[in-house]
């Protein structure tokens, strides 16, 4: 794991918004500062240029992000799973109001 990646999950865990907008603000954040830091005067040799650092953060951010499209998923698919009816419980309960009825 890279070290851009645990950096912005412990942004986006610490902000307690999870949500794409909280998140999008994390990143847009992540790339200000990499700008700043590389344009410096005084930033030493070695750090790499700003277009390969912003696309290192890029690729961290996708990885993020396809970690919370996973997430949403299976959350989707628990939830769908938690509402579904008990189908033969319904139809036990229809052929009893149908018998009654007669």
């Amino acid at each position: 794991m890279s070290a851009l990646i645990s950096v912005l999950r412990q942004a986006i865990q610490r902000s307690n918004d999870t949500t794409v907008e909280g998140r999008q603000r994390i990143y847009a954040s992540a790339r200000r500062g990499i700008e700043r830091l590389l344009t410096r005067a005084d930033m030493p040799a070695g750090h790499g240029s700003l277009p390969t650092q912003l696309h290192r953060l890029e690729d961290a951010i996708k990885e993020i992000e396809r970690e919370f499209s996973a997430d949403d998923r299976d959350h989707t698919s628990l939830e769908l799973e938690g509402n579904l009816p008990d189908l033969s419980t319904e139809r036990r309960q229809r052929r009893s109001r149908a018998k009654n009825s007669t």
